[in-house]
């Protein structure tokens, strides 16, 4: 009867701290990723990214470096009408080189002036340090569940939690590797319609980078 009881409790305990790991996951993770976010020194990764127009949509491949607060360089990959491709943005200048066309654009950076990483909303926001602005503005809720998602490019597993955020008609539904916060998958509507899709398929956050990975060729 004694053993019986001790059971019991045990199960009982084990049963009340994993659920207490459940409740607690959600402000644990938004703390790690505004933590990870704000002290992130370099992010480099392959990325897919699907744009839907109505019934037609166009995907891109590329490989994607950023070097906050403002260095980045995106070489694209797929498909081959763009391969090749690749901007690079250092500081107050932003460089365009379109292999197809043999073409070279140098043009200044103007204050306020859009930025092409934007368009990967809540990646954009991790990698510029500003996930907890991110946070504060927009409606949020993290999934108590999480999902398993594996990296394409190199098979391997992870767990995800699933961050919702809604802003001035926009939602973003982020998937969160829980071991360091960084946003594998973002899918972004528009008014209820799936407008893009952004998938991470491998990534390095605070790896070596090359100074010449944004060096912008003399004019």
């Amino acid at each position: 009867m004694i053993r019986s009881t001790r059971r019991f409790l045990v199960l009982a305990a084990l049963v009340a701290a994993m659920a207490a790991a459940t409740l607690g996951q959600s402000p644990d993770l938004l703390q790690s990723v505004c933590d990870v976010s704000e002290t992130l020194a370099v992010y480099s990764a392959t990325i897919r990214m699907t744009q839907h127009h109505g019934n037609d949509d166009s995907v891109i491949e590329f490989e994607f470096d950023f070097v906050p607060p403002d260095r980045m360089r995106i070489v694209y990959t797929a498909p081959p009408t763009v391969e090749g491709q690749n901007m690079i943005l250092n500081g107050e200048q932003f460089y365009t080189y379109i292999p197809s066309l043999r073409r070279h654009v140098w043009q200044a950076v103007g204050e306020g002036a859009s930025n092409p990483g934007e368009d990967m909303g809540f990646l954009f926001d991790f990698v510029t340090h500003a996930v907890p602005e991110a946070l504060e503005g927009a409606e949020s809720h993290l999934a108590e569940a999480c999902e398993t998602f594996v990296l394409e490019k190199t098979n391997v597993a992870l767990e995800v939690g699933v961050l919702t955020l809604l802003a001035d008609s926009v939602q973003q539904i982020v998937r969160l590797n829980v071991v360091d916060a960084a946003p594998v998958a973002i899918d972004i509507f528009h008014e209820d319609e799936l407008a893009m899709e952004i998938l991470v398929l491998d990534y390095l956050l605070n790896g070596v980078f090359d100074e010449a990975w944004f060096a912008i060729p003399v004019q």
